[in-house]
């Protein structure tokens, strides 16, 4: 009796697609990620901004020529914007500030530009900056002009930067890391 026989031939199952799906599902939470990160970023972003502008509103504010009387909680840089047409010649607006005690105050040129719009679309312009060594009321005479309005307060830069600056970067890593997880569901293909 003569038998033959055959090798038997290991196959592997058909692709059932699952790895399909699997590439997909990498895609779409990559997508997802990319569009959650992207909004939160923003909103985070936008809403630090209109933070920081309403805290403009809290400031200081007096007609030009004029004088005023500023309190500081927390010593430190304080800055003075004039609000309204810049091209009036602010550089002749003359500022002198004393501290609680009576004394006369160093006031320096702000260097750079900072400039921000109030609510009613009024533009403000640093002119000056001093600091303050000591809590309590402070004295600010601003003349050389009439027209326009003074604002002193905390620069508008430390008010609105960090919370912009947070909101791009959570942009920025959402976006990256969508992007890594859509080439992953390409990788995976």
């Amino acid at each position: 009796m003569r038998t033959d026989t055959q090798p038997t031939i290991a196959t592997s199952p058909p692709l059932s697609g699952t790895h399909n799906r699997s590439s997909r599902s990498w895609f779409g939470r990559g997508v997802g990620i990319a569009v959650v990160g992207l909004v939160t970023g923003l909103f985070f972003g936008i809403t630090s901004y209109q933070d920081s502008q309403q805290e403009i509103d809290t400031f200081a504010r007096m007609a030009v020529p004029g004088t005023m009387t500023v309190h500081v909680d927390e010593p430190g840089q304080q800055v003075v914007y004039y609000e309204g047409n810049t091209n009036v010649g602010i550089d002749g607006l003359v500022v002198s500030i004393t501290d609680p005690a009576g004394t006369p105050v160093a006031v320096a040129p702000y260097e750079g530009e900072l400039i921000y719009e109030t609510k009613d679309l009024t533009l403000g312009r640093a002119i000056a900056t001093f600091d303050t060594t000591q809590i309590g009321d402070y004295d600010v005479e601003v003349s050389g002009i009439d027209i326009g309005q003074v604002t002193v307060g905390e620069s508008f830069s430390r008010l609105a930067l960090p919370g912009v600056l947070a909101g791009l970067v959570i942009a920025g890593l959402s976006l990256v890391a969508g992007f890594v997880l859509w080439l992953y569901s390409i990788l995976r293909r």
